[in-house]
């Protein structure tokens, strides 16, 4: 009786073990791919524009992403430039008409304005500058008017220029493997953190695996000058700053150092200068020079907001009092990197009357 009992317990133990084990390969299915995406599924907008052609209209199609809360979307320029109308289809499938806000030929890229009244869920930036090639990437869009398509590659090479056909040149573009087709334009391209490194923008017809994306911080820096507070809210700070990516991982290791303080400006009398690493704006976390700027849209010239900065290593607080700025309108510097691209590289492909881009 001892004996069966034992080898009962035994087969309990080993069924229990067993139970366990299945349970546990069930949880790890969720690997940090599957993560990312449903990190990153509810920023994600499908784009459709109406555009004239020489005998008709026609529907174009690409993704977006959503880059700030208030309903501020990024995408390419080549899907929303043109167009008569811009629509947004939401990851909750609302679908809704946008203004298109700013249009940066020179860099590919374009910003559109979601109707305001609710906080839309907003994809935060990741640095490209520390990108390792043969790291995993995943890119999320509509190719073929087929809804939020999930493709997976790999980082297959940094800073990537490509010559095109009609003599022009994309350059510093993020090569990979992740599959792009014609409706992929404007869409994440994500880290397995489910940071936005990059946006797609190109695919070469002519061989698999190769696509193309606008590389993150060149993105943050043209959207840094395109919708600065002084665009935005018509405010003048006076913080010149660039993003220093740390050797390890984490959510802090992306710091925004004040490369500069302009002279008699708010941030010079607030006693901020070169080499402070800004952590908080206006009760924001910033992460890099986008954020600082974005963190002052709600404001207006004469608001006393707090800088939280680190100063030799100890947190400290001032008080920044902003001053008028500029009102022009939201148009990219050009001395940002410049990039362009080659409607020819990346296809339109007519289906049942409709494009993607």
């Amino acid at each position: 009786m001892r004996i069966f009992s034992c080898r009962a317990a035994a087969v309990l133990a080993a069924s229990l073990t067993c139970t366990a084990a299945l349970q546990a390969n069930d949880h790890s299915r969720e690997n940090p791919v599957v993560t990312a995406v449903k990190k990153a599924s509810g920023s994600i907008v499908h784009i459709k524009v109406e555009k004239r052609g020489a005998y008709s209209k026609r529907e174009v199609t690409g993704t977006g992403v959503v880059i700030d809360s208030r309903g501020y979307v990024l995408t390419n320029r080549h899907v929303v430039g043109g167009g008569e109308s811009v629509r947004a289809v939401l990851a909750d499938g609302t679908e809704t008409p946008v203004e298109v806000v700013v249009e940066d030929a020179a860099h590919d890229l374009a910003v559109v304005k979601l109707p305001g009244g609710r906080t839309y869920q907003e994809l935060r930036f990741g640095p490209a500058s520390d990108l390792m090639v043969g790291e995993e990437v995943i890119a999320i869009g509509h190719p073929y008017g087929y809804r939020n398509t999930v493709s997976t590659g790999i980082v297959s090479a940094l800073d990537r220029e490509v010559a095109m056909p009609e003599g022009e040149t994309l350059t510093h573009l993020i090569q990979t493997s992740a599959s792009i087709n014609p409706g992929n334009s404007g869409g994440p391209l994500l880290n397995v953190n489910g940071e936005l490194i990059g946006i797609n923008v190109a695919v070469r017809q002519e061989a698999q695996g190769i696509a193309f994306a606008l590389n993150s911080d060149m993105v943050q820096q043209v959207l840094s000058r395109a919708l600065s507070a002084g665009k935005m809210a018509q405010v003048l700070h006076g913080l010149t700053c660039h993003e220093v990516v740390k050797d390890e991982d984490g959510a802090d290791r992306v710091q925004v150092v004040l490369d500069e303080v302009a002279s008699k400006s708010p941030a010079a009398a607030a006693g901020l200068g070169k080499g402070d690493v800004l952590v908080q704006v206006a009760g924001a976390k910033v992460m890099n020079r986008f954020d600082v700027e974005r963190a002052l849209w709600d404001s207006k010239a004469g608001d006393a907001v707090e800088v939280t900065v680190l100063r030799g290593g100890h947190a400290t607080t001032a008080t920044l009092t902003l001053a008028k700025g500029d009102g022009e309108r939201a148009q990219a510097d050009m001395a940002a990197p410049e990039v362009q691209w080659n409607p020819a590289e990346v296809g339109v492909v007519s289906v049942s009357g409709n494009e993607q881009k």
